[in-house]
């Protein structure tokens, strides 16, 4: 997704509300940025690593069989590199 804003005299960028909602990105957040290249990635601090692998857990849930074939398939491509 691509969303376009304008740089004011001070430098200071506004991020687009959508871009916002979709980081979580709440008044007070801290965000970090990082030039990769000729790019610039902006993303959320994370203040509780603990709580944010606790609710990526919530999110992300793989069954016996996907782990199995992932690492599988991690193989295969790591022997074909060797």
């Amino acid at each position: 997704m691509a969303e376009k804003a304008k740089i004011s005299q001070k430098g200071q960028v506004t991020i687009p509300k959508s871009i916002r909602e979709m980081l979580g990105l709440e008044p007070g957040k801290k965000v970090s940025f990082e030039v990769i290249g000729k790019e610039a990635v902006i993303y959320p601090e994370i203040e509780d690593p603990l709580e944010e692998l606790k609710q990526l857990r919530k999110e992300v849930r793989f069954d016996e069989k996907e782990i199995e074939d992932m690492i599988e398939s991690s193989k295969n491509k790591w022997s074909k590199l060797s």
